[in-house]
């Protein structure tokens, strides 16, 4: 590899900061800390795979503000009591 093929730490910072849905995936494991909700939890109830979930959190993908809303919902729905 020469120098050409890699991406700085700030390359890979400001892609990630443009993602379209980045502030709306940062709200999922908000509302999952909140909610005491698991990842295999969300997967359960959602049928999301491994894949469209991680797309989901990485705030890329073809999602809408709609699909977000509904998981937000979703995950309310679902709080686990802390023990």
């Amino acid at each position: 590899m020469d120098d050409s093929e890699y991406v700085s730490g700030n390359e890979i910072a400001r892609q990630w900061r443009e993602m379209p849905h980045r502030k709306q995936a940062d709200k999922i494991v908000l509302e999952m800390i909140d909610n005491n909700v698991s990842i295999e939890q969300v997967l359960d109830f959602t049928g999301f795979t491994d894949h469209e979930f991680a797309r989901m959190l990485a705030g890329d993908g073809p999602y809408t503000q709609q699909q977000y809303d509904d998981l937000y919902a979703q995950i309310r729905a679902h709080q686990t009591p802390v023990k």
